[in-house]
């Protein structure tokens, strides 16, 4: 085109589908799109979904100790968000083919805040940890517009049922303490 960029005119699609499938594992993008390839053996996007929305169906009765995901219903994506009190502030539960994870997402509309919010709760990162009882993930993300702070099991998947009670047991056990921990923080934000 100019300045050094071109066009590849000269692909099939296979060659179009394997850069892209590579492009979405390296962004952890996966489960966001689903293309069938003649050598995977994905699980196709209609039983995805049910599998999702079935496995939010029996998590939320068994929250215990916790008011959060209390008026949110199953739903066919691979996480659940609800408020934390401020806009832009919220707890997200994940499920995946590769992990379970809990996290406080920071994400307003303005980067800035979201970093200066972030900041003041790393000012608090013994408290929260020392509350939450052990440590937790803290992800600025410098490139991206939110920020993060989570705890995730590994080594899990939401597609072989036998994963189920171990990421089940570890939400339910982990949410309420991850909240509480939180809790007051939250409170004292100044943006």
């Amino acid at each position: 085109l100019r300045n050094g960029y071109f066009i590849e005119t000269n692909m099939d699609s296979s060659s179009k589908f394997a850069i892209l499938k590579k492009l979405l594992l390296l962004f952890e993008m996966e489960d966001d799109l689903i293309i069938k390839f003649s050598n995977d053996k994905k699980v196709d996007s209609k039983s995805r979904f049910e599998i999702r929305k079935a496995f939010w169906k029996q998590l939320l009765p068994q929250l215990k100790d916790t008011t959060l995901f209390l008026n949110v219903n199953p739903t066919k994506d691979h996480w659940l968000t609800t408020g934390a009190g401020k806009t832009g502030l919220s707890f997200v539960m994940i499920i995946t083919k590769k992990y379970t994870a809990i996290e406080f997402l920071i994400s307003r509309a303005s980067k800035q805040e979201n970093k200066v919010i972030y900041n003041q709760l790393l000012k608090s990162k013994n408290k929260i940890e020392e509350s939450f009882g052990g440590d937790l993930f803290w992800e600025e993300l410098p490139d991206s517009k939110s920020s993060r702070i989570r705890i995730i099991m590994d080594n899990v998947n939401l597609f072989h049922r036998e994963d189920w009670s171990e990421m089940t047991e570890f939400l339910v056990e982990n949410l309420p303490k991850f909240e509480r921990s939180f809790s007051s923080e939250i409170k004292e934000l100044r943006f």
